[in-house]
Order: structure tokens, then C-alpha cells, then sequence
């Protein structure tokens, strides 16, 4: 006698018996059969096709698994019903549909609920019911009533299953600890009826999809880098609706986080922590980066990895998901165990505050340049976090860097700008993540000062720059120290003062005799605001002397008696030895440029003046040359002749 006709007739004896014989209700001990060495059913419910089991542990099948799911995702069961050998071997699916019809209800419960864990035991329909689900196939009721053909789940076992309901499309839009399948049954014969109420085997979490990460400031804004700021993770379904019922604790690995770069952070650069979720949102205020930049935060880097392997379904030990994985795609019918975020992107972390440095050196002792001549200019602007440890990830390339702009002032107003200063630059990219970076910095640099042209005694006043400053402003307004002082979080720094001064040369008219040389004083002037006048800073300024620098207006030219004149207080002399009475110009530059027509040999040692010092000696220009008359002989009184009278 094969199984089937072994089974056929137990249930005949039975009958004969008039004991309803029910397959689906679960445990079932059948009465009488022990000679054909049939000794229970099962009715479960397992993932869609599972093969039906073939073993069994005491009274409870095994392979009958049913994994985590992903709330908001459906997901399918099947049904199973059959019965196991005395041996607990061999289990067969049930083969006769004739003793197998009759009413069945199923709906979820979850036996981590507050006052749930006896659920399996309890109604369909109870309070301990999970509420929200839908169950999708065409042939039940809507979910969430009680028992019979109008109840939770309803479906009818016609008899032609083989064993097998194929199948139920579940959709659970919460999450669930430790979730099972409850199962009623309900069977008739000869108008005597048996029910039971029973749960699935296996028990299965279903877990948020992933968590949805803000924070304030949003991503994209700004935040200053090593100041804390707020970040939350809500816990959401597959539909993207908040996970209510998610009381987990999401951590942070930041081994992942990558910044504009794309490099790794530096370890400990980022720290911060979620608190427990209220509501499905976890959130935590001391979130904090120390370096520059927007961070990318990788799927998966702010995760729940405890969840399901705390929620007493058992899954994680059971390798029903995917140990250390967050997937929400099925592989081999299974999804992560892990709730992790999606991709996300920081606040654009800024400098805290700056440091800014100007250093100008005038041309001459420290105190003046004159228009035309060329100061050493440097700055240097130091970004550095809350914490006051420089941004070595801000160079060159850095996307979002700040920006620094130059004016010039006199007095504290706008001037001319006669600087040409160079653009200052970042640090390279070369120095990324070193101490250099986080610097923005024009080292010391000649540069050029412009001095105004085509200026004279009846044109514009010459520029009379006393207090002149360069002024950097900064497109983050927390500059808080300048040139070494404190300063109260301004977007502004000035250099120290300096002058800049419109000078030109003045020769005097000289006279010698027949047989010594003429004496004419040089002053190097400026303009004060209003007139010209002596320049006593002047301890600088040479002036050559030679048959090249030296030009008259008739021959022959008259020789310098001393080969250059260094200014003392702003004056100094030329020494002509003694010639005709003249008209004589000091060349500045390389070419005669005077108003007088005198002119020069060429020679050498030539001066290299008329870029910032003219003269006033022609009405027409403040950039000519300047001249004098030479005179020599010797000085006799006016009276021809004068008579004494007594």
C-alpha cells in the first residue's frame, strides 16, 4: 500500500468514526492511523514555492521560511498543508483535495507588540492584528475583520489545491519585530464542524526601507566647520512614508564619507551621534566636521544594524536576509538585514573665522613711496575652523571657497587705486590635507604704484595720499584678526597706513665765478594738498651726474664738479664747474625732457627718476626735467658811478 492509500484510508477509518478529520488545522493527531504510521498535519504558511518540507522537528516542520521583509514592498506567501510520518522523516503535501476543503482566514500579528506575545493563540481579528495590511489576492476578503467568509482574509479550500494556496500578495506599511502569519481553519462533516487558530512556524521582521537624512543647515548651505550642527534620520517605508513604530538607534561609520575632492575624511574629522528614534525619527544636535567642504554620506554609512537581530524573529541567526547589508533588492529571494540610509550630501562646511596679515614696505625708510615707484606689497589670509586649527583641505580647486576682494583708501575713502596688485592665490591642491592648505596668499611682491600723468600748475591738484591703506574684504564676515589685533568678526582688514606722495625735483638757480664751480640745490618736493613742498623724508632718492645727465641749452655744457647726489632731508647738490652762463636741466630719465631745450651727451651712469619724479620748473608739465639758469662771474654793485657830498 503506496502513502496515498495509506492516508485515504486513515481518513476512511476515521469517518467511519464520525471524528472530523480537518488537514489544514494544525497540530492535528491523527486517531487510529498510527499502524499506517501517519502521525500529524501542519498548516503553515512559507515563501511563494517553497518545497514542501521533509523533515520535522517534534511537531514543527522545517523549511518553511519566511524572511524579512521591507515595509511599504509587497511581498508573497503561500499556504502549505499536509501531514508527517510517525518517523519524523518523511513529511508529504497533502494529495487528496476531497478531505481538505473548507473555510480558512489569515492576518499578521506581531508578537513584539505590548501585550502580543500569546497572539497565535488568540482570535483573527483581535487587537493584536497588525492594521494597515492589504492582502491582494483575488481570492479573499478585505483584510482586518474577524473570522469567516466575511472575515480577515477569507478563502475556501476547494479541495484541488494538492496542499498548496498559491498565493497571497502581502503589504505591510509599518515596521514589525517579530511578525507571524495567523492562520484560522475552520472544517465541516456531516453538519459537525472543528476550527483552530495557529501561527506560522517561522517568524519574520518587517524593517524600514531606509532613512531619509536632513539637517539644519540643509545640504548645500552653509555651516561652520568645527561648530555643531543637527542632523535626523527618519526611518521610512519602501513608499517613502514615515516608519511611526521605528524606535531603533541608527549609527554612524564614517570611514565612507568622502569630501569635494572625492577623498576620504581624515579619522575623527566627523563625530556625532543619533539618540533613540521618537516616532520614527532619530535625530542628534552635536554632528560636527572640522575641515572644508560639502561631504557626500554613502548609502549605507548611517545604518541600524541591530534592528532585526534584536527584534526576536530570529532572521539574522536563521540567514533569512543578508548579513551586513543594507540592500533593498532582492538577491536569492532575500533583502538586507541592516536599515541604512541613501545617499546624502552634508552642509558645505565653511571657515569659522580668518586671520588676515598685510605687510607693505615703502620705498624709502620705511615712510614713503612716491607715485611711480614700486612698494613691496604681501597678504596672507588664514581660514581656520571653531576650534582653531587650520582647513588643510581648502585649496585651489575647492568648489564654494570664499572670496576676497582689494580697494585702496586714503583716509578711509576710495582713491585713484594706484596699486597694481597681483591676485593673490589658494594654496595649491598639491597641499591638500597638509599644513599648508587653508592658506590664501600673495607672498611679498614688488608692485608697481601709478602715478598720474599729464598733471600740471593749471590742470587737477596732484593725489596727496598721507593715510594710505589696502583693504581686504573678505565674502565671509568673520574676519577676526587683522594685522596681528583682534577684530570683532568683520568682513574687513587694512593694512597699516602709508604714504604715497606726487614728488617732482626742484633745481635751483646757481652762480659761481670765473674760477669756482657753481653750487644748485636739488629738493625733492611733494604735494601736501595744496602747494609743493620740501620732502625732509627723502633719504633715498640718488641723483647722477655726468655729460649723459647733464644738459644745457648752449656750448659748451658745463661738467659736473661731484658725480651724484644722494638727499639728505630731501636736498642735495650739483656742482657745475665754470662755464658761459646757461641754461641747464638734470636728465631723469633716458631722453631729454625739459622745457628749456637744453641738451645732453650721451653718457653713462643715466638716472632712472622720470617714472615718479618731475619737476615744476615748466608750467606746462610736472613731468619734465628739471632746469635751472647758471650764471658765473662776479658780483658788482648796481651804482655805476656814486659821489659823496660833504
Amino acid at each position: 500500500m503506496n502513502i496515498t492509500d495509506k492516508f485515504k484510508a486513515c481518513l476512511a477509518l476515521c469517518r467511519k468514526r464520525q471524528r472530523l478529520i480537518a488537514l489544514f488545522l494544525f497540530p492535528l493527531v491523527f486517531a487510529g492511523c498510527a499502524s499506517y504510521n501517519i502521525k500529524g498535519g501542519y498548516f503553515d504558511a512559507a515563501e511563494r514555492n517553497t518545497t514542501f518540507p521533509t523533515s520535522v522537528s517534534g511537531v514543527t516542520p522545517s523549511n518553511l521560511p519566511i524572511y524579512t521583509k521591507i515595509a511599504g514592498v509587497s511581498f508573497d506567501l503561500d499556504i502549505l498543508a499536509g501531514f508527517y510520518m510517525t518517523d519524523n522523516t518523511s513529511i508529504q503535501q497533502s494529495v487528496s483535495g476531497t478531505y481538505a476543503s473548507g473555510d480558512a482566514n489569515i492576518d499578521l500579528v506581531d508578537l513584539s507588540a505590548p501585550g502580543c506575545s500569546s497572539a497565535c493563540s488568540g482570535s483573527i481579528g483581535d487587537g493584536c492584528q497588525v492594521s494597515g495590511v492589504t492582502i491582494g489576492s483575488p481570492t479573499t476578503h478585505a483584510y482586518g475583520g474577524g473570522v469567516g467568509s466575511s472575515g480577515s482574509g477569507y478563502y475556501y479550500w476547494n479541495g484541488g489545491e494538492q496542499g498548496r494556496k498559491t498565493y497571497f500578495t502581502f503589504l505591510v506599511p509599518q515596521a514589525l519585530g517579530k511578525a507571524k502569519v495567523r492562520l484560522y481553519g475552520k472544517a465541516c462533516y456531516n453538519g459537525s464542524c472543528q476550527s483552530a487558530t495557529m501561527c506560522s512556524t517561522d517568524s519574520f521582521t518587517v524593517r524600514p526601507a531606509s532613512f531619509t537624512i536632513t539637517s539644519t543647515p540643509a545640504s548645500g548651505a552653509t555651516q561652520a566647520a568645527g561648530s555643531n550642527y543637527t542632523m535626523t534620520a527618519k526611518a521610512v517605508s519602501g513608499s517613502g512614508a514615515t516608519i511611526t513604530g521605528y524606535t531603533g538607534t541608527p549609527s554612524i561609520t564614517t570611514t565612507g564619507f568622502t569630501d569635494w575632492k572625492p577623498s576620504a575624511i581624515s579619522a575623527g574629522s566627523f563625530t556625532g551621534s543619533f539618540s533613540a528614534a521618537v516616532a520614527g525619527i532619530a535625530s542628534g544636535s552635536n554632528f560636527n566636521y572640522t575641515d572644508f567642504g560639502q561631504l557626500t554620506i554613502p548609502a549605507g554609512a548611517i545604518a541600524d544594524n541591530t534592528y532585526v537581530a534584536n527584534s526576536g524573529s530570529g532572521d539574522v541567526a536563521g540567514n533569512d536576509c543578508i548579513s551586513g547589508s543594507s540592500s533593498n533588492t532582492l538577491s536569492g529571494g532575500q533583502y538586507g538585514c541592516n536599515i541604512g540610509n541613501t545617499s546624502t550630501t552634508t552642509p558645505t562646511f565653511i571657515a569659522h573665522h580668518y586671520t588676515a596679515t598685510h605687510t607693505i614696505t615703502p620705498a624709502c625708510n620705511s615712510k614713503f613711496t612716491y607715485f611711480g615707484q614700486p612698494l613691496t606689497y604681501a597678504v596672507t589670509i588664514d581660514a581656520f575652523n571653531a576650534l582653531g586649527n587650520r582647513m588643510t583641505r581648502l585649496t585651489s580647486s575647492a568648489s564654494g571657497k570664499p572670496t576676497f576682494t582689494f580697494s585702496q583708501l586714503n583716509s578711509g575713502a576710495a582713491t585713484i587705486n594706484p596699486l597694481s596688485i597681483s591676485s593673490p592665490t589658494w594654496a595649491a591642491d598639491s597641499t591638500f590635507g597638509t599644513a599648508n592648505g587653508g592658506e590664501y596668499a600673495l607672498s611679498a611682491t614688488s608692485t608697481a604704484t601709478t602715478r598720474p600723468a599729464g598733471l600740471s600748475s593749471v590742470s587737477a591738484a596732484p593725489p596727496s595720499y598721507e593715510s594710505f591703506q589696502v583693504r581686504v574684504t573678505s565674502s565671509d564676515a568673520n574676519i577676526t584678526t587683522c594685522n596681528g589685533v583682534a577684530a570683532a568678526g568683520t568682513t574687513t582688514c587694512d593694512s597699516a597706513a602709508t604714504k604715497l606722495r606726487y614728488g617732482v625735483l626742484k633745481l635751483s638757480d646757481g652762480q659761481g665765478t670765473s674760477v669756482s664751480p657753481a653750487s644748485l640745490q636739488i629738493a625733492a618736493q611733494y604735494w601736501n594738498g595744496s602747494s609743493f613742498v620740501t620732502n625732509t623724508d627723502d633719504v633715498c632718492t640718488v641723483v647722477n651726474f655726468n655729460a649723459g645727465t647733464i644738459a644745457a641749452s648752449t656750448l659748451p655744457r658745463p661738467t659736473a664738479k661731484n658725480t651724484s647726489t644722494t638727499l639728505s632731508n630731501g636736498v642735495g647738490a650739483l656742482m657745475l664747474n665754470a662755464t658761459a652762463a646757461n641754461n641747464v636741466a638734470i636728465k631723469m630719465g633716458a631722453v631729454d625732457n625739459n622745457c628749456v631745450l637744453a641738451t645732453s651727451s650721451v653718457g653713462t651712469p643715466l638716472n632712472a627718476l622720470s617714472g615718479y619724479l618731475g619737476s615744476a620748473s615748466c608750467s606746462s608739465s610736472y613731468d619734465k626735467d628739471p632746469s635751472a639758469r647758471l650764471t658765473f662771474g662776479t658780483l658788482r654793485s648796481p651804482y655805476v658811478y656814486r659821489a659823496e657830498k660833504f
